[in-house]
């Protein structure tokens, strides 16, 4: 039988990174969500200011988990008081589309987060998916085994994508928003949903809500091979996976103040606003 501070001691182990802006101030901060998801620890009275640093120390965050979320000095916030942002606001996202050899780069954005809004025409094509979060530098070219890339992916990031411009000025699919947080250790769940609710003001038009099944370590280490063949992957790289899905294209049209969601178990909800 597992005792209550084992149980305790296993939830701090899955730490879940936040970046936020606390209300009255305008800078992002990065902390810990609390096993409840009720509270955010401020990670700043440890010096680190921002998700990047936050990765990089890792190890020590998990070490001293216990003690970051039940110090006496800590510095917290109640959730429903933050304004929450894309975990890693700048980051590079890698994509592999369908058909395709070569895994396309986007170049490091600042992206929606919880809350953000959507326009009708990109939350009628959005896709949900699941980015791995990249930890370490691995070089371009480095053959990698398994293990290394099981150290190297240290986390996972709900994403929800839709086309955009390449740097042909060409449609591509990327990633547009992620959130609510970064898991850590990578979470592995079955399944992802993706849902558009409805506005109440417009009762002809039902909700919907689809089904499909999330990548595993296989894809992701499929992903990380090819991106390698030809670029470095950096601390805060995104390896995205958009899974297919046949007959489950949002319903048209896509009426404003609708919403659109992603969601898995382990990895919370992501909403988006439509306008």
């Amino acid at each position: 039988m597992i005792s209550p501070a084992s149980e305790v001691a296993t939830r701090l182990s899955a730490l879940r990174l936040v970046s936020f802006i606390p209300q009255q101030r305008d800078a992002v901060h990065v902390g810990l969500l609390t096993p409840d998801a009720q509270q955010v620890i401020d990670l700043a009275g440890l010096g680190i200011t921002d998700a990047l640093e936050a990765l990089d120390q890792l190890t020590m965050l998990r070490q001293a988990a216990g003690a970051i979320v039940h110090g006496a000095a800590r510095t917290v916030f109640p959730v429903s008081g933050l304004h929450l942002v894309a975990p890693i606001p700048l980051v590079r996202s890698v994509v592999l589309a369908p058909g395709a050899e070569t895994p396309s780069f986007a170049d490091p954005a600042t992206l929606h987060g919880p809350g953000g809004h959507l326009s009708r025409d990109d939350a009628a094509v959005a896709r949900a998916g699941l980015a791995a979060v990249v930890g370490t530098t691995l070089d371009a070219r480095t053959p990698c085994n398994d293990e290394t890339l099981d150290r190297a992916l240290v986390g996972t990031v709900l994403v929800l994508g839709w086309p955009q411009l390449d740097h042909d000025g060409l449609p591509a699919l990327r990633v547009g928003a992620l959130g609510p947080f970064v898991a850590v250790p990578r979470r592995r769940p079955d399944s992802l949903i993706r849902s558009h609710v409805a506005p109440l003001s417009v009762g002809a038009l039902p909700d919907h809500r689809s089904t499909m099944h999330a990548p595993g370590e296989t894809d992701f280490f499929a992903l990380a091979r090819r991106a390698l063949l030809s670029h470095t992957l950096r601390p805060g790289d995104l390896l995205t996976i958009f899974p297919d899905v046949s007959g489950a294209a949002l319903p048209w049209p896509v009426a404003g103040g609708s919403w659109v969601r992603v969601s898995a178990p382990g990895l919370g909800t992501l909403s988006l606003a439509v306008r």
